[in-house]
């Protein structure tokens, strides 16, 4: 991973384009093209938009992939932003904050101290001028970051310039938290008045035993609360995990770092090195109900490796609270099956009269599907279209009995193994976080059981390679657009019903960059982008994130993965694909071939060529 955030860093700075082939996932996030909602027509992505103005060209995948970056998101994931101090590194707050945009964060915390730039060799305060306040914004904007909070090394005893402070952390910096000296707890009064009426945030630092300061906060507002010095209240002998207990709903922002142990004896240490018991302070903190929260993840040292430690070993120790947010989302109304109960009438009946009545092949004993739909993300409308077909071609082929569940349990050995194969149907976001799920489903295929899924599963647990690996994708740059599609394998039983000349369609197609798993060496592609009869201008503008040096864009294939099969099309977001019969007859032989009972070659695409 170093060595792929260095390559990204010198591209940034040099401000040149070179191919990523070879390269691994970027560690920067972002949306290629068309990100948003997830609407039945329209060209919604998949990633959380926190901010619109990420720049386009940046790599897609990482709003789905990492904690630190979907955090922020209200509805699925935390209300947590995570962020790095912008003097972490050396260099001034523009400088930083490039590499802080280059390594995934997608906050910054500021100091007051700081020098703002090169071209502004002043501190990070209210007496920047009005260009150089634009300046500031800009390069935010350009950067596609944002200021988590905004901390200040004194606050001062008249109300004037406090309230140009409040009025330049809540203009300029866009901060809705300041972040004070624990010397100032004497004038929280003050502080809380002002909050209130600009409406901004004040945490107080707590370095020591917070009981003080609690005591001290006593009465006051929402707007005023605690920054916690984990390492700092280590180092007093409290645990992160009974400071919590302490400070409870007044915690506002966290300074992460881990210590050897308790006491003055300790050392700072890397995250999950040391007696912090980071997971749980996160779950604690996360069943709390705590948010928002910001989160500023310290480095244990001045370098960007140093650094980086601490930013991989967070997405680890975050992964208890994501486990049970991802369980608390399953129990609420987003995470129930979207059957076809939720399609007007005549969508269904579209979606009838395209539905095989006869399966492909006898299946060799009686087969049954379990079919999950799960999204960490608001979903695509034609995950009912999906459900629905699937029900009804089990129904009217007995091809398979379908099993619709989003479930976890269902994915754990031995409930999996009642199953013939599994359907994930626009699956996506970091859905599977548990260690027995993720070695249940490896287990369960690499033994001989099937996988399928379409669209948004690409999308799905890009923190986890081998589940990329398995399925053969990872992310994709995607809008929809009309392109053509070109039959790879017009012998193949799954492409049978298309025939074998090109055809045009419209859906929201998936690009896979070429750091991706997606490889005519591993799979066997079934159909692709058709590039010499294809409009590949990208809606009339270039798209680097969208182009393949090899221009190889396909858009399904099955593959071997241990004894078991796989199979999968990036395509689905569009309704009328549901309702034509040509799909649903593939879509019904690619689940006979997961389930075992249509055979089809598998040898991936490029050493049939050699043949």
């Amino acid at each position: 991973m170093s060595k792929r955030i260095s390559l990204v860093l010198v591209l940034i700075a040099l401000g040149t384009f070179v191919t990523r082939a070879q390269q691994g996932p970027p560690a920067r996030g972002g949306g290629a093209q068309g990100r948003g909602g997830g609407g039945r027509q329209t060209g919604g992505g998949l990633a959380p938009t926190p901010n619109p103005k990420r720049p386009a060209a940046s790599p897609t995948g990482s709003e789905l992939g990492m904690i630190r970056v979907a955090a922020q998101d209200n509805q699925y994931w935390f209300d947590w932003r995570v962020a790095m101090p912008s003097n972490a590194l050396k260099g001034t707050f523009s400088d930083v904050t490039a590499k802080a945009s280059a390594l995934s964060v997608p906050f910054v915390q500021v100091s007051s101290a700081q020098q703002v730039a090169f071209e502004i060799p002043k501190p990070f305060d209210y007496r920047l001028q009005a260009g150089e306040r634009n300046a500031v914004n800009n390069r935010l904007l350009e950067l596609g970051e944002r200021v988590a909070s905004y901390r200040i090394g004194s606050f001062p005893a008249d109300e004037p310039t406090q309230r140009r402070i409040f009025e330049f952390a809540k203009n300029v910096v866009g901060s809705p938290l300041i972040i004070v000296p624990a010397e100032n707890s004497s004038s929280v009064t003050q502080l809380d008045k002002l909050a209130s009426e600009y409406e901004v945030n004040v945490a107080v630092e707590s370095k020591t035993d917070p009981k003080p300061l609690m005591a001290a906060l006593n009465g006051t507002s929402k707007h005023i609360g605690v920054d916690a010095d984990l390492g700092g209240w280590m180092q007093s002998g409290v645990a992160p995990v009974e400071g919590l207990k302490i400070v409870s709903s007044k915690l506002l922002a966290v300074e992460a770092t881990d210590r050897s142990a308790l006491g003055a004896k300790g050392n700072t240490v890397p995250f999950g090195n040391g007696s912090a018991a980071l997971g749980a302070f996160f779950l604690g903190a996360y069943t709390d109900g705590i948010k928002p929260l910001t989160i500023t993840i310290e480095s244990t040292g001045t370098t960007e490796p140093d650094l980086q430690k601490n930013l991989d070993a967070f997405e680890r120790v975050m992964l208890p609270a994501m486990a049970e947010r991802v369980r608390t989302v399953l129990a609420s109304p987003a995470g129930q099956i979207r059957g076809g109960d939720r399609l007007s009438a005549d969508a269904r009946a579209k979606i009838d009269a395209a539905t095989p009545r006869k399966a492909l092949v006898t299946p060799k004993k009686a087969r049954k599907l379990l079919v999950t739909d799960f999204n960490m993300y608001s979903g695509h409308g034609t995950i009912a279209d999906g459900n629905y077909l699937l029900e009804l071609i089990g129904k009217y082929t007995g091809a398979f009995t379908p099993t619709f569940s989003n479930d976890l349990e269902m994915l754990k050995y031995p409930k999996i193994k009642e199953f013939d194969a599994v359907f994930l149907n626009n699956v996506c976001g970091m859905i599977y976080d548990e260690p027995e799920v993720r070695a249940s489903i490896l287990r369960y295929v690499q033994e001989g059981g099937g996988i399928g899924g379409n669209h948004a599963v690409t999308f799905a647990n890009n923190n986890w390679p081998e589940v990329a690996e398995m399925m053969g994708g990872w992310a994709g740059a995607h809008h929809v657009e009309k392109q053509m599609i070109k039959i790879d394998d017009p012998n193949s039983p799954l492409t049978k019903s298309f025939g074998t000349e090109s055809f045009e369609h419209t859906d929201e197609f998936y690009q896979f960059p070429m750091y991706a798993p997606y490889s005519r060496q591993k799979q066997h592609v079934l159909m692709s982008i058709d590039v010499e009869k294809s409009d590949r201008a990208t809606s009339g503008r270039l798209c680097t994130e969208c182009t393949r040096t090899d221009q190889d864009y396909g858009l399904a294939w099955i593959k071997e993965y241990g004894k078991g099969r796989t199979y999968f099309t990036s395509l689905g977001h569009t309704p009328g694909m549901f309702a034509d019969p040509r799909w649903a007859n593939h879509l019904l032989a690619a689940v006979q071939y997961i389930l075992g009972d249509l055979d089809a070659d598998a040898t991936p695409s490029a050493k049939l060529t050699r043949r």
